[in-house]
């Protein structure tokens, strides 16, 4: 899986709608994408891939934080905006914590 880095930095409220925006951007041309955070881009794209195989062929890095509590907001409001298209199952939350920075990502494919 290809990782991008295209990464935003702030207070959620400023950020939020360009992230948008790139989400809205990126799925345009996916079957499938979803929503997710992670401590460690690199070792969560390899854990896509050997969960769901080649269905996500390319994870973009959207946001990076030191806190935990702005990227859990940012993905319940965000996988909130696209629950109808997206392919998360819950609305966020899942994942380890670990120690910071978090990153807000979609993998698409």
């Amino acid at each position: 899986m290809e990782v991008i880095e295209n990464i935003r930095t702030g207070w959620p409220r400023d950020v939020l709608p360009s992230l948008r925006r790139g989400i809205s951007q990126y799925r345009r041309n996916s079957l499938w994408f979803k929503i997710g955070i992670t401590n460690d881009p690199y070792r969560r794209a390899s854990g896509y891939r050997a969960q769901y195989g080649d269905l996500y062929d390319e994870m973009i890095v959207l946001y990076e934080t030191s806190s935990d509590n702005f990227v859990r907001q940012m993905e319940s409001v965000l996988i909130e905006d696209y629950w109808e298209d997206c392919d998360n199952s819950v609305g966020g939350g899942g994942g380890g914590r670990g120690a910071p920075p978090y990153y807000l990502y979609i993998v698409r494919g």
